[in-house]
């Protein structure tokens, strides 16, 4: 199977980065646009460090940049786009306004070349007409290695190393987990389906892996790190998320299944090892 072009925006976000690595290794070719400006943080801009290949090429711009972006799809000719999610929007950054840039972007570029998907991460759902080989992913708490602290994973492996009770949660809540790897699994196996001419449109939810009240999840934290969490936490009636988006798995066949705890000692091996590298000034 021929493997093409992937043009990721936000290819330094979390998503971003873990999707491109994968991409990579699999011998796709992948251009990233992202910018290294005052709003993003140190772990982004260490994650496009990280990116380095040969078949990676990192375009330092926005999407507000047209000249930059017509550019960019004249040159590479992608056969699949990919917009991630970013956690850390700048005030006036909205996800739709994006969305809509990238719209234009691909409409125009497929008029030259067929641009053969467009996939978006975790937009607001809304009705539309016009939809052109669009899929709308929605995922769950997303977490893993080189994650930022914005994820209530991140908020309490921080919480317990530092010895703090992890604030503005409720010890009975239950969240809905997926590991990174296997939300970039599920992304892979859908552009390999794309690959074979299945072009399927609209929204999927990319099943969680595992789900866990916090009380459970700082508790098994602990246990990893070998210390003591502060689980007395404030509770109220516990409700598990429930979503009625179609999820992915039965088109793509594979669900995802990596346990919490499974997960949480990866995360938490990366943890120590980034917290290492920070204290001895790698930068």
């Amino acid at each position: 199977m021929v493997d093409q072009t992937v043009l990721i925006v936000g290819v330094a976000s979390f998503q971003g980065f873990h999707l491109a690595r994968r991409l990579l290794q699999e011998g796709f070719e992948v251009v990233g646009i992202d910018d290294e400006g005052r709003y993003k943080t140190r772990i982004a801009k260490q994650r496009l460090y990280v990116l380095t290949h040969p078949q990676f090429h990192l375009i330092r711009s926005t999407l507000a940049n047209k000249q930059v972006m017509r550019s960019v799809m004249s040159a590479y000719e992608p056969k699949h786009v990919v917009l991630c999610s970013n956690r850390r929007l700048r005030v006036g950054d909205d996800p739709l306004e994006r969305y809509e840039l990238l719209k234009r972007y691909v409409t125009m570029q497929t008029k030259r070349v067929p641009v053969e998907s467009c996939i978006t991460f975790d937009l607001p759902i809304k009705n539309e007409d016009d939809e052109r080989r669009v899929i709308h992913l929605y995922t769950e708490d997303v977490f893993g290695p080189w994650d930022d602290a914005s994820t209530l994973v991140s908020k309490a492996i921080s919480a317990v190393d530092r010895g703090v009770r992890l604030s503005g949660y409720y010890a009975t809540d239950i969240i809905n987990v997926s590991y990174i790897d296997d939300v970039v699994e599920s992304v892979v196996r859908l552009l390999r389906l794309i690959q074979t001419g299945v072009s399927p449109i609209g929204y999927f939810q990319i099943p969680a892996s595992d789900y866990v009240n916090v009380q459970t999840l700082l508790s098994d934290i602990g246990h990893i790190l070998n210390k003591s969490a502060k689980t007395s936490l404030p509770i109220r009636e516990s409700v598990l998320r429930q979503s009625n988006v179609p999820t992915l798995d039965t088109l793509i066949g594979f669900n995802p299944s990596t346990s919490l705890f499974e997960g949480l000692e990866q995360v938490i091996d990366w943890y120590i090892s980034y917290k290492t590298m920070m204290k001895e000034g790698i930068k």
